[in-house]
């Protein structure tokens, strides 16, 4: 059983890859300054949808016990599932009691998904914006050239503008 053992400890070793340095990559690529308003307004757009539907939803169905919490933004859903249970005319409400609650989470999660959006537009790494050529500011330049030619010779002007 020993040589078993030794025999595998001996065959894992052998096999074993060397750690290597890692090789440089390319530098590090971050995305325009551009996208921060994006995310941004992303990020608003979904935290006004999920505050939107548990706006309608508490709105609606005024008689749940918990609902006049999901009035309340981003902390409202927690709220309303810490006192989720059934409504007093319905004191059986089965599976609705679950589905309900799971609604919620799913509410609370996207208000806190576009609140997180709004801080990664609010404090992510952009690239800066590319530097521009210098204008060259407006000039004329003239300089003597000479002039060849089969049956002659002389001197011209050259320049730019």
């Amino acid at each position: 059983m020993k040589s078993v053992a030794l025999a595998l400890a001996s065959a894992l070793a052998l096999t074993a890859a060397s750690a290597g340095a890692e090789e440089p990559g390319a530098p590090k690529r971050y995305p325009p300054s551009s996208a921060r308003a994006k995310v941004i307004v992303g990020g608003a757009a979904v935290t006004a949808l999920a505050y939107g539907g548990a706006f309608i939803a508490a709105s609606s169905w005024p008689e749940v016990p918990g609902s006049s919490e999901l009035k309340i933004p981003i902390a409202g859903p927690w709220l309303a599932l810490a006192k989720n249970d059934c409504a007093p005319d319905e004191p059986d409400c089965g599976y609705k009691l679950y589905v309900r609650g799971a609604l919620i989470v799913l509410d609370g999660l996207a208000q806190l998904a576009g609140l997180a959006l709004i801080g990664e537009g609010i404090f992510m790494t952009t690239e800066a914006r590319s530097a521009q050529p210098p204008a060259r500011p407006l000039s004329l330049q003239v300089r003597p050239a000479p002039v060849v030619t089969a049956t002659g010779m002389g001197v011209g002007l050259v320049g730019t503008f």
